[in-house]
C-alpha cells in the first residue's frame, strides 16, 4: 500500500530566509535545540547538507518503538527550494515500511511571505501499519509550526 500525507503553513518571512533553515543542516540542529523531546541528537554520517548527505537521527531515551533512523538527502535543490529525503535504516524501515520519504518545499507567496509545505510518501506491505504513518506525521507538524515561530521571531528582533 502506498500513501501520501501533506500539510502546509504560511510563514511571514521571505522564502529565501525560510530556506536558510529548511534547506540546510540548521533544521536538524534547530529541532535538537528547540524540540529536545522529539530528537536527542543528529550526527552527520556523510556530506555537508547537500544531495547525498546521510544523517543519523537519535530519539530521546524512552521513546517507544524506534531508537534512531538514518536519513539520506536524495535531492537538495537550492534554486527551487525543495529537499527530498528518505529513511534508509532503522526507524520506519524497522517498523515495516518499505519506503518512507519526506519532502520539504518553500514556495514564495510574495516578497515577505512564503508557503512551507511538507509531504510524506510511504509504502507498507502490512495495511495495518498505514495508520501509523499519520501518528508519525504529527512530529513533522510540530517542527513546521515551531520553525514558523522561530523564523517569524528571528526576523522581527
Amino acid at each position: 500500500m502506498k500513501g501520501t500525507i501533506s500539510d502546509e503553513i504560511e510563514v511571514n518571512v521571505p522564502a529565501n530566509v525560510a530556506w536558510e533553515l529548511y534547506g540546510t543542516l540548521h533544521l536538524s540542529r534547530f529541532i535538537v535545540q528547540e524540540l529536545p523531546t522529539l530528537l536527542n541528537k543528529v550526527d552527520v554520517i556523510e556530506g555537508d547538507g547537500s544531495t547525498g548527505t546521510v544523517l543519523k537521527i537519535t530519539f530521546p531515551e524512552g521513546t517507544p518503538g524506534i531508537p534512531y533512523f538514518k536519513e539520506r538527502f536524495n535531492i537538495v535543490d537550492n534554486e527551487k527550494r525543495y529537499k527530498q529525503s528518505q529513511v534508509i535504516e532503522g526507524g520506519y524501515v524497522d517498523l515495516g515500511f518499505t519506503f518512507y520519504g519526506i519532502r520539504f518545499e518553500v514556495n514564495e507567496k510574495d516578497e515577505n511571505s512564503c508557503i512551507t509545505k511538507f509531504t510524506v510518501n510511504y509504502e507498507v506491505e502490512d495495511v495495518k501499519l498505514a495508520s501509523h504513518a499519520f501518528t508519525m506525521f504529527e512530529p513533522l507538524q510540530t517542527v513546521i509550526r515551531a520553525a514558523k515561530t522561530y523564523l517569524t521571531n528571528k526576523t522581527h528582533i
